[in-house]
C-alpha cells in the first residue's frame, strides 16, 4: 500500500429500526430481500407487507421493552473505530447496515470522498449463511459498482482465535460447578441451510473450538433461538432445549449467543427477558447471559487480522 493511498474498510451489519415509527418499514425491508425470503417479486413484497402490518405493534413492544430502541447501531459505530484504531493510518473505515441507514452506497461514496478506491468488506457475523453475509455482500458489490470501488470480501471467522479468545475470556467468568453451558445461534428454515450454505458446518466449527477452551468436563449444548412460523427449522429450538435440561435435572445455565458481535434485539429481548422467563418457569433457578464480544481487545485484534490479510491477498499490501 502506498503512503498516498487509504485502503477501505467496511464493517457490514444487519441494522434495525431506529424509532419505534419506523418498525414496520423495516420488517418490510428486511422481508423484502430475496435473500431472506426467496420469492418471486412481486408475492415477496405483498407478502412482506402483509407481515409487516400484522408483526409491527408486537415487535414494537419488544424494543420498549429494551429501552426503546436497539443498541446495534451505537455497538457497531464503536466497533468500526475501535478497528481503524487498531489498522492505523492508511485505513479508513466505516459501517453499513443492509435493512436501515447508513447503507452500502452512503458508506461507499463516503470512502470513496475520503480516497479511498478499494475497500474490504467484513461481514460482522461469525458465521456466513446467504441471509446475512451473502445479502450484505451482494448488496455493497452492488454499490461498488456505481460508486467505482473495487470491493473485496473478507472471509467468516467461525473459530478464528481472537473471536473465540473473546467469547472465552466472557464465558469462563461465569461457569461455576454444576453450571450448563448453552450455546445459541440464530436459526433459520431448514430450506435456508440446503444445499452448500455453510452455515450449520461453521456454527459447529465455533462451538468445537470454544469446547477446547472450556474446563474438562463442563457440560454443552448447542439450539437455534429465533424460530418464527411454521416451517422446519434448524433444531433444537432454545425453549426446547431448556426445558430438555431442567427435566434432566440442570438447575444453573449460562447461555452463550454466538451469532451477534452486538448486543440487539435478539440477545437483550428474546434471552435476557423471553428466555430468562422460560427457563425460571422450566425450574431453572439460576440464569445468566454471555455479553457479545463488542470490543473487547482480542476480538479487534482478530477482526483486524482479518483485514490485512484479505487486503494482502488482494495485493492491496506488502
Amino acid at each position: 500500500m502506498s503512503a498516498q493511498s487509504v485502503l477501505g474498510v467496511v464493517l457490514l451489519n444487519l441494522g434495525a429500526p431506529q424509532s419505534r415509527e419506523d418498525v414496520p418499514g423495516y420488517i418490510r425491508r428486511l422481508l423484502s430481500d430475496a435473500d431472506v425470503m426467496p420469492l418471486p417479486w412481486p408475492v415477496r413484497g405483498l407478502v412482506a407487507g402483509m407481515i409487516a402490518r400484522r408483526r409491527s405493534e408486537a415487535v414494537a413492544e419488544h424494543y420498549r421493552a429494551i429501552g426503546g430502541r436497539s443498541p446495534l447501531h451505537a455497538q457497531t459505530l464503536g466497533q468500526a473505530q475501535a478497528l481503524g484504531a487498531a489498522l492505523g493510518p492508511g485505513y479508513a473505515v466505516r459501517f453499513a447496515m443492509r435493512h436501515s441507514a447508513p447503507g452500502a452506497l452512503e458508506a461507499l461514496s463516503r470512502l470513496a470522498s475520503a480516497g479511498a478506491s478499494r475497500v474490504v468488506a467484513l461481514p460482522a457475523y461469525p458465521q456466513w449463511t446467504r441471509s446475512t453475509s451473502g445479502s450484505a455482500l451482494r448488496d455493497l458489490d452492488r454499490a461498488g459498482r456505481r460508486t467505482g470501488v473495487c470491493v473485496r470480501h473478507a472471509p467468516s471467522f467461525p473459530d478464528a482465535p481472537g473471536y473465540i479468545d473473546a467469547l472465552a475470556a466472557s464465558v469462563l467468568p461465569l461457569l461455576s460447578p454444576g453450571s450448563h453451558l448453552l450455546v445459541t445461534a440464530h436459526g433459520l428454515p431448514l430450506r435456508a441451510v440446503e444445499g452448500d450454505d455453510p452455515y450449520l458446518e461453521e456454527v459447529a466449527r465455533t462451538v468445537a473450538a470454544l469446547r477446547g477452551r472450556l474446563p474438562p468436563g463442563t457440560p454443552c449444548s448447542l439450539a437455534f433461538q429465533s424460530r418464527v412460523g411454521s416451517m422446519p427449522w434448524t433444531g433444537p429450538s432454545l425453549e426446547e432445549e431448556v426445558q430438555r435440561l431442567a427435566g434432566d435435572g440442570a438447575r444453573s445455565l449460562v447461555v452463550l449467543p454466538i451469532s451477534f458481535v452486538s448486543e440487539n434485539l435478539e440477545t437483550l429481548y428474546e434471552l435476557d427477558i423471553e428466555l430468562a422467563a422460560h427457563a425460571q418457569t422450566c425450574g431453572i433457578t439460576q440464569f445468566a447471559r454471555v455479553s457479545t464480544p463488542g470490543c473487547q481487545p482480542a476480538f479487534i485484534a482478530e477482526l483486524a487480522r482479518i483485514v490485512r490479510r484479505t487486503a494482502q491477498s488482494a495485493g492491496w499490501e506488502d
